[in-house]
């Protein structure tokens, strides 16, 4: 009977102590990855990776952590922007460029995105450009879709570029919120989560990047005879509301320099960056202009962004 009695209060000791080690854990997860980063890779890259470039969103999975100003009325929620950067000029105008990893400038410094060299290029050219990076590591097609049609449009962007694989996801389902999203947040958030969905991947063999995690689950559809579906959706979209569109054909390193999105997989009479071209011109070796697969260096990011901004120039914009 006794026992009985007191079997609630030892329940609830059992589950405090149980979340005091889940916390112990968490944060021993948290400084451990940070040393390990800090003793095997260069400073820009650990900046990168445990900078907060990203945030939970219940539909996409997670969304950019961007530096927009005040342009147009934002429409990403106050606690998701950097308001440093100065308010939109008299004439200026502002693009929004879109994509994964290679958007976001995975491993450099800010400066050195693709983005922020093609804007960089532009104002010395004397153009009164601004070029917000969109870019977050793992998106695809899909969740650039969403993220242009919910947040974007209603800052009335002058022009829009987007760099992703073609066919590189089917349309994102749209999710109604749940009461289970605070605890998707939670997971999302935790470094101890992610060690443990890295080892089960490990163990069982197969690769867990953000877009293969449980937040959001897209399946490669590349080779499989899929129609540009997502890109031909963002087209239309852009098209719809009368804003220009401008493609970069996404150069990818696998043996030799190749394009994942070239202009036959892409919507007809879609303005292209020829990027992958740019990069060849340059005669370097493929390992001085990426880091690996679809990661640019700083020299390879140079070239693509200096390629960026001669397709804007020549076509949406008048000598300065």
């Amino acid at each position: 009977m006794s026992a009985t009695r007191h079997l609630p209060r030892r329940l609830a000791f059992a589950a405090l102590a149980a979340l005091l080690g889940l916390a112990l854990l968490e944060g021993a997860a948290r400084v451990g990855i940070r040393v390990a980063l800090e003793l095997s890779l260069p400073d820009e890259v650990v900046d990168w990776i445990t900078s907060q470039h990203m945030v939970f969103d219940p539909e996409l999975g997670w969304r950019p952590v961007v530096d927009l100003g005040d342009i147009r009325g934002s429409a990403f929620k106050d606690d998701e922007v950097h308001s440093s950067r100065t308010p939109r000029g008299p004439g200026e105008r502002i693009g929004f460029a879109f994509g994964d990893s290679q958007t976001h400038g995975a491993g450099l410094a800010e400066r050195h995105a693709w983005p922020e060299v093609a804007e960089a290029e532009l104002r010395a050219r004397g153009h009164d450009v601004r070029i917000v990076n969109l870019g977050s590591s793992g998106y695809r097609s899909s969740q650039v879709l969403r993220l242009l049609e919910v947040s974007v449009l209603p800052m009335e962007p002058d022009f829009l570029v987007v760099d992703c694989m073609a066919r590189d996801s089917r349309p994102l389902e749209r999710r109604a919120p749940t009461a289970l999203d605070p605890v998707r947040e939670a997971l999302f958030q935790s470094r101890l989560y992610r060690l443990l969905l890295l080892g089960t991947a490990a163990a069982q063999g197969r690769p867990l990047g953000p877009s293969r995690s449980i937040e959001v689950y897209q399946e490669d559809v590349q080779g499989k005879g899929e129609q540009p579906g997502n890109h031909q959706a963002i087209a239309d979209l852009a098209a719809s509301h009368g804003i220009p569109l401008i493609w970069v054909d996404y150069p990818f390193l696998r043996g030799e320099i190749q394009s994942r999105a070239p202009p036959s997989r892409l919507p007809a009479g879609a303005v292209v960056v020829p990027a992958t071209q740019a990069l060849l011109d340059t005669g370097r070796p493929p390992e001085e202009l990426f880091f690996e697969s679809n990661h640019l260096s700083i020299e390879g990011s140079r070239v693509v962004g200096r390629a960026v901004a001669d397709t804007v120039e020549a076509s949406l914009l008048a000598p300065p």
